[in-house]
């Protein structure tokens, strides 16, 4: 789970051991998490220099607080999203003296028919894969969307009935109607992670983008987009979208699958984010916030905010909700 910030498996496994003890030996995590010495040095040497471990005496070691110190690693993180939203700027402006020319390779639609039948279409046409940044506004609304719903009205949605790979990155803050067709599109195998993304993207096959005009969003404005298959341009585009992707933090999505706010919770507390974040991201209270961890450490057995870092974490590599990790 912790890979996305650039900690290996075998390191977060030591960590979730660790983390269940006041202190431990290199020989005790050894045998605990059923590695080899060595393995486990190296382990703890990486922990060390993410701050996620500390020696205490000469052999002995204790875990560090995860969430404070996944909230430093995304603070680096945000400063390449913010890079790459300087990369996002500058394509526009190619895009935008792009479509001056007669090049084919890339139109501009105008009005939302037209971009809503242009994402149809690159749906309809992807083979493999479906590369999307997620962002509000939104041309269609889909209140109380279901699995039937989406069958019959999303692109996207019967992509994914067709075997093509969906990865998608939201942009934070939902409101209750977006957080459940979230968790919908999640549990139908759509690989979805959150971050701040620069722009709305649509792009199928590394082959054609529909990239929307996010200033034509705004009141008195006719909606716009450019649909691209320049290489040159699609290439560009599918290195901006590698680089939110690495940075971004995937949404759980097997707790409480009847509540996706819950699953958001979690997602933003493994970002490292402040409980006034969280509610704000989220449209509650900090009130509430605070009560929803409380139970939902209270649903994990532990009592400290560390306890509860390095329990998600060992839930979700087990794959499993709460109440079966307990059992």
């Amino acid at each position: 789970m912790l890979q996305p910030l650039g900690i290996t498996a075998e390191a977060e496994a030591s960590y979730v051991v660790l983390a269940t003890t006041d202190a431990a030996s290199v020989e005790d995590l050894a045998e605990r998490a059923d590695a080899a010495k060595d393995a486990v040095e190296r382990s703890l040497s990486e922990l060390r220099a993410l701050g996620l471990a500390a020696e205490t005496t000469p052999g002995h070691w204790k875990a560090l607080p995860l969430l404070d110190v996944v909230a430093g690693l995304r603070q680096q993180r945000q400063s390449e999203l913010e890079a790459a939203t300087i990369a996002a700027e500058s394509l526009a402006s190619h895009l935008l003296a792009a479509s001056e020319s007669a090049n084919d390779t890339i139109k501009i639609l105008v009005g939302a028919d037209a971009i809503v039948a242009a994402r149809r279409e690159i749906c309809d046409s992807a083979k493999r894969e479906i590369c999307a940044f997620d962002k509000p506004p939104y041309v269609q609304a889909r209140p109380n969307a279901t699995p039937e719903s989406l069958t019959e009205e999303a692109p996207e949605w019967q992509a994914l009935e067709r075997g093509v790979q969906i990865r998608a990155v939201y942009h934070p803050g939902f409101d209750s109607d977006r957080l459940s067709e979230l968790s919908l599109f999640a549990q139908k195998g759509e690989q979805s992670r959150t971050a701040p993304v620069p722009m709305k993207l649509l792009m199928a096959d590394a082959q054609v983008a529909l990239i929307p005009s996010m200033r034509s969003y705004g009141p008195g404005h006719e909606l716009r987009a450019s649909l691209t298959r320049h290489p040159m341009l699609i290439e560009t585009l599918q290195w901006l979208f590698e680089g939110v992707w690495d940075a971004s933090v995937p949404i759980i999505t097997h707790y409480g699958r009847t509540d996706p706010r819950r699953q958001m919770l979690i997602s933003l507390l493994m970002t490292g984010s402040t409980d006034n974040a969280i509610a704000g991201q989220l449209g509650v209270t900090v009130r509430s916030v605070r009560r929803w961890i409380s139970d939902l450490m209270d649903e994990l057995g532990v009592s400290t905010r560390l306890q509860l870092g390095a329990a998600l974490v060992r839930a979700d590599a087990l794959n499993q909700t709460p109440d079966r990790q307990r059992a």
